[in-house]
């Protein structure tokens, strides 16, 4: 923590002013706002040269005209560039008083607002913005105006007024609406969509997103999808499915990384990690994005709050103080109040209630009078630990009441919303499917099919899938051997992995599909569901991966903790699994077979753990030595010895077919890298001499993205 709270000590010694341009958007909507500063015709490089060659020879009105629009088009980039925005629009002021020209005048006043809107001077933005409005509408400008309360809407929301601000974003909705212009229309929606997800209304949350994200479609950039995806996860991460919203921030930083465009999706990533409790690489994606932003406070915010589920409380308090000093000086209450939370907790942790009850206190009286719903379930969960620790047991019940009440409402809202969009979302993968891959008469089929019940459905779900699937794996290996002796002998060597590889997937399948069936036999509903639902997701993963040799190391991990997940709720949790990754390893850019370490997991499982009376426990180890990558995996089942002789005993004489496989491709990368690759099996031995279960050690060449 020393080393990084170096970074942040500039803060302290920057002032109030320093300090006040450094102040961002609370963590959890960060990247909605962050959204929408970029456009598909902004940053116009093209026309900020144009104006800058035309300024010299404008006179008058004119050129006012022409520096509010210089500082307009500095609204836009990535980082909108809030100095920029105010020395042209400090001059158009200048200039329009001694020109006495109303409108130029209303138009550089909307823009030093923006711009101390960018700098994060709220109240300095609300005067601005205000006097701007009376002055654009005095003057008949109603474009001035309608940006003026979209800007005006967003700093109302800060200080948490949520009522002012919806009426301030209704009244901007009527211009954009009319004229039609796709910037303010996608930049009011994103700012409605804060506004609802803010107050607990998800579904309104989710439509204004999507209403924006079709608007941003018709603008044709790239810039654009990646925002779409980026604006997604944000949504799943306030639904709380973290997984989704993980996958989203993945897409959208590998759209950018292909379109050679910057965009640091890290800290986004890293609070998703923290939500899951991978704190290492939650860690490790807030640290990239600090060297990137090293005085972005909004980084540090997630920092903060990573030390604090990682019960480092110190560290996070650390950082906390210092953020809320700024928070009330910039009167941004809507960031004050999760700060102060976070401080809270922080001095729960170190048993230093009475303090915390004075934090605890703030946020919730903040939350309440914005009527955020989210930070009130928060503040009030906290007001309940406190008072039991105080032994004012009426007091904890009174707030645990109001916490289980609100969350349940709160819940219910999140579900549905969610549902609503994983409706959507199915509906327009599904209509794909079919154009790609069905004939006439399937697609006919298909129509008149009507689910009569729960179990019906995910059954024939699954059979889909299955068919879908194996369809896919035929046409590879067909396509392969076809060309087989067209090939010189390294491209043989590539085609026997793949074929090796597609042969994974109908295997997994296979196994996944019996347990969908089991859980049908047993009627249990909720379950089949839970695993159907996750089971989706994973056959998601193994369709991307079909298509290349070699897939990027995190994409394999991705879809190993999907399926330690899926076999955890299958057993009923009879067993438990980490997964331990060396810190220099860069699982972005390495290179590996997919499903190169499942088949060695799930023998673990099924032949080691699962004939264990007591709960098993699953070790996953990756590291690198020197140009290896090394995994290793270690299990407490009963070992090799005695699941041979349950394996004698029972029907099922045949060896694990994903082992047989596995070992073939590890067997022709060694012969196509040249490389020493193996495989050794272990068996551990106890200090009583019993047995301690099996480690397997795998190795593998290190392949660069």
């Amino acid at each position: 923590m020393n080393a990084d709270y170096n970074i942040i000590k500039p803060l302290l010694r920057a002032g109030k002013t320093s300090f006040l341009k450094i102040i961002c958007v609370v963590l959890i909507i960060q990247g909605l706002l962050f959204c929408n500063f970029s456009f598909a015709q902004h940053p116009n490089k093209k026309r900020i040269n144009k104006l800058y060659r035309e300024l010299p020879s404008l006179k008058g009105n004119n050129r006012v005209d022409c520096l509010n629009s210089l500082s307009e088009e500095y609204w836009w980039s990535p980082r909108p560039n809030a100095d920029s925005i105010y020395t042209y629009a400090s001059i158009a002021n200048t200039e329009s008083k001694q020109n006495d020209y109303p409108a130029g005048l209303a138009r550089s006043i909307l823009n030093l607002g923006v711009s101390e809107n960018y700098k994060r001077n709220y109240p300095v933005a609300e005067r601005y913005l205000r006097q701007s409005i009376l002055l654009s509408e005095k003057v008949h400008d109603d474009k001035s105006k309608a940006w003026g309360y979209i800007y005006l809407g967003w700093v109302l929301f800060l200080k948490n007024e949520y009522s002012d601000a919806e009426d301030s974003y209704l009244k901007a909705t009527t211009f954009f609406l009319n004229k039609g212009e796709d910037e303010g229309r996608s930049k009011l929606c994103s700012y409605k969509s804060i506004l609802y997800t803010a107050m607990g209304d998800y579904e309104k949350g989710f439509e204004y997103c999507r209403q924006s994200l079709q608007i941003r479609e018709t603008m044709n950039d790239h810039i654009c999808i990646i925002l779409s995806y980026n604006t997604l996860g944000n949504l799943y991460k306030a639904a709380g499915d973290f997984e989704t919203a993980l996958d989203y921030y993945h897409q959208s930083s590998k759209y950018a990384k292909e379109h050679d465009i910057f965009w640091d999706e890290n800290e986004q990533i890293g609070t998703i990690y923290c939500s899951l409790n991978r704190f290492d690489s939650s860690f490790y994606y807030l640290k990239q994005s600090l060297r990137a932003y090293p005085k972005d406070p909004i980084i540090w915010k997630s920092l903060s709050e990573t030390y604090l589920a990682h019960n480092e409380f110190d560290s996070s308090l650390k950082i906390s103080l210092i953020l809320i000093n700024g928070f009330r000086i910039s009167d941004d209450r809507f960031h004050l109040m999760s700060s102060l939370l976070n401080t809270g907790k922080a001095y729960i942790g170190k048993r230093r209630d009475s303090i915390a009850l004075k934090y605890a206190l703030e946020s919730v009286s903040l939350a309440q009078q914005a009527g955020a719903k989210q930070s009130m379930i928060d503040g009030y969960q906290l007001l309940s630990t406190i008072y039991n620790h105080f032994g004012k047991l009426d007091s904890a019940f009174l707030y645990l009441s109001k916490f289980s009440a609100l969350k349940d409402s709160v819940l219910t809202k999140k579900f549905f919303s969610r549902l609503n969009d994983y409706k959507s979302s199915a509906e327009n993968d599904r209509r794909l499917a079919r154009m790609a891959l069905l004939d006439k008469d399937n697609k006919i089929k298909e129509q008149q099919i009507e689910q009569k019940s729960l179990l019906n459905t995910i059954l024939i779900g699954s059979i889909l899938i299955f068919a879908i699937l194996s369809l896919i794996i035929f046409r590879i290996v067909y396509i392969k051997r076809r060309n087989e002796k067209l090939q010189n002998k390294s491209a043989q060597t590539e085609l026997q992995q793949q074929v090796l590889r597609a042969q994974m997937n109908p295997h997994f399948i296979f196994n996944s599909l019996n347990s969908i069936n089991r859980f049908i036999l047993q009627n249990n509903k909720s379950q089949a569901s839970e695993y159907l639902t996750k089971f989706s997701r994973l056959v998601r993963l193994i369709l991307q991966n079909s298509q290349a040799s070699l897939i990027p190391l995190e994409n394999e991990i991705e879809s190993l903790k999907l399926y330690l997940e899926l076999e955890a709720l299958r057993f009923d949790y009879h067993f438990e699994y980490t997964i331990c990754i060396d810190d220099n390893l860069q699982t972005g850019n390495l290179q590996v077979p997919p499903l190169f370490i499942q088949p060695f997991v799930e023998n673990a499982i099924w032949h080691g753990l699962m004939h264990k009376e007591e709960k098993g426990h699953l070790k996953i180890e990756l590291i690198q030595k020197e140009d290896m990558l090394c995994c290793i995996v270690t299990d407490d089942g009963i070992g090799r010895k005695k699941a041979l002789d349950i394996k004698d005993r029972s029907a099922s004489k045949f060896k694990s077919m994903g082992m047989r496989i596995t070992e073939e491709r590890i067997a022709v990368l060694q012969q196509k890298n040249k490389a020493e690759t193996y495989v050794q099996v272990t068996d551990l031995v106890l200090p009583d001499g019993n047995t301690g279960g099996t480690e397997v050690f795998l190795k593998i060449p290190i392949i660069q993205n």
